[in-house]
């Protein structure tokens, strides 16, 4: 039985109270939401007056040109508080296409000559400024879904309407995330969603300028580019390929494919091994053989930390359009192995924080069961202690062990278990401790820079000084070294 994804999954709230709370949160910011209507009024009628006036016979015409019908394309879609508008955007499909009941698909067969150039160029999306001026849309926020839509999305996920306390945008978080057209997929929603959520939290103005600047960017490069403003299509390679940087293999993938690739594992308790390799364990592969012997060993080594993502971009133009790291991967795992019902062992942290992920699990993820933990010794075990660590592990039925004792120790432990051990192992870092509440992620500004280390730093300067102000350096100077051609990507 398939078990639906609930709000607290996508937003983090540990409790009712927490989950209910968030009904209030938008109408704690009047200010904002005035000024942004403000805006939003001011900058329409600049769009409507100086560009829609002479915009809408001209393209008007060449849509007339190519195919019968009307310009515009006026479709019933879910706006704030569930409130039903008519949404306006140039036609780019051929005339009774049936539009209102399948989206379009990439290369669809509807689309027109003239549609692709609005498609291209956006500017199909140009007549939503009559929407937001008349109060039904705003220039940034969720993207408003078809009524449809809308009602089979909250089918999936418990609390999906949640998106809908702020008006829809005319660009939004998930679009400049590349999260645009058709949601094909249970993973596809869970991401969007994941996006929209985070924005109805964290509206402001700062948010929004953001939005509004990456979009802007977008399209510029687009133009620029001669195509859709989209991190190129991931490598196809087969399962098993891999790109080396420095002397790590890493799996060219994305939280989808992983997710999916594991839970595919453990459904049939097969033992694999996996780990969210960021820049300090690279590192650490480059300085110790043993290591990286073991790390390679792995199944699947996911760029966790932008610098890598960038890395294999730049040298391998691998089309990463996110990094993919341990405790969001994690989420995704736990969300789909609680549609399955698949059980996970929990092993490493302290037995405080293992308990507090535990009731993480067991309020956002119900239909999880936990097969067993095991605290962190905190020292190697000895053969018998292993064995029996073994034993107990393949006894409880567990399809899935996340391990969280650090780099480079839990790297260690996957991979001197693998074909021991009949589950996925994944070593996630520190996703103990974030699910559990010791400590938080950095803003998302901060992650998309490529500095969450720098929030880290600051909440554990203790822990994590040495790691970073030794690793950091040393990647930087071998990224530079090999992108002047002066040493190979490749060296062990």
């Amino acid at each position: 039985m398939k078990t639906a994804l609930t709000l607290t999954h996508l937003t983090g709230a540990r409790s009712m109270t927490e989950k209910i709370s968030l009904r209030h949160y938008v109408d704690e910011k009047p200010k904002y939401f005035f000024f942004k209507r403000l805006f939003d009024l001011v900058f329409s009628v600049f769009v409507i007056v100086g560009l829609l006036t002479w915009m809408v016979p001209l393209v008007g015409l060449l849509i007339l040109m190519e195919t019968k019908g009307g310009i515009f394309f006026i479709q019933r879609r879910v706006g704030k508080g569930g409130k039903i508008f008519s949404c306006i955007k140039f036609r780019t499909m051929v005339f009774n296409s049936d539009a209102n009941h399948m989206q379009a698909q990439p290369d669809d067969y509807r689309i027109t000559r003239v549609g692709k150039f609005l498609r291209f160029t956006n500017l199909d999306e140009f007549p939503q400024f009559l929407n937001v001026f008349a109060g039904d849309m705003s220039i940034v926020g969720p993207r408003p879904h078809m009524i449809t839509d809308c009602n089979q999305f909250s089918n999936v996920v418990s609390g999906y309407k949640f998106r809908n306390m702020v008006k829809p945008g005319i660009t939004g978080l998930s679009q400049v995330k590349g999260l645009r057209g058709p949601a094909k997929d249970f993973a596809t929603i869970f991401r969007r969603f994941e996006y929209d959520a985070f924005y109805v939290r964290n509206a402001g103005f700062g948010l929004d300028l953001r939005i509004i600047r990456q979009t802007t960017g977008q399209v510029a490069y687009a133009l620029l580019r001669k195509r859709m403003a989209m991190p190129a299509p991931l490598m196809e390679i087969a399962e098993d390929k891999k790109l080396q940087l420095f002397t790590a293999n890493y799996s060219v993938t994305d939280y989808i494919r992983a997710s999916e690739t594991i839970i595919s594992k453990a459904r049939i308790n097969k033992s694999f091994g996996m780990s969210a390799l960021a820049v300090h364990g690279l590192i650490e592969t480059v300085r110790n053989k043993e290591f990286r012997d073991q790390v390679n060993s792995l199944n699947m080594v996911v760029p966790d930390g932008q610098p890598i993502r960038w890395a294999l971009n730049s040298f391998y133009k691998a089309g990463l359009e996110d990094r993919v790291t341990g405790p969001i991967l994690t989420k995704y795992v736990l969300a789909r192995a609680s549609e399955e019902n698949l059980g996970v062992y929990l092993y490493g942290s302290t037995p405080e924080t293992l308990a507090k992920f535990q009731a993480f699990i067991n309020i956002n993820y119900p239909g999880v069961k936990i097969s067993g933990i095991h605290p962190d010794r905190f020292r190697e075990a000895t053969p018998e202690e292993d064995l029996a660590d073994i034993q107990k592990i393949n006894e409880s039925g567990a399809n899935i062990v996340l391990v969280g004792r650090g780099c480079p120790r839990q790297e260690k432990w996957v991979a001197s278990h693998l074909g021991k051990i009949n589950a996925a192992m994944m070593a996630v870092g520190a996703a103990f401790d974030f699910h559990a509440g010791n400590i938080s992620q950095a803003p998302m500004w901060m992650q998309q820079a490529g500095l969450e280390w720098s929030f880290r730093l600051i909440q554990e300067p203790g822990k994590l000084w040495k790691r970073y102000f030794t690793t950091n350096p040393h990647f930087i100077i071998l990224f530079l070294l090999c992108k002047l051609r002066l040493r190979k990507v490749a060296f062990a």
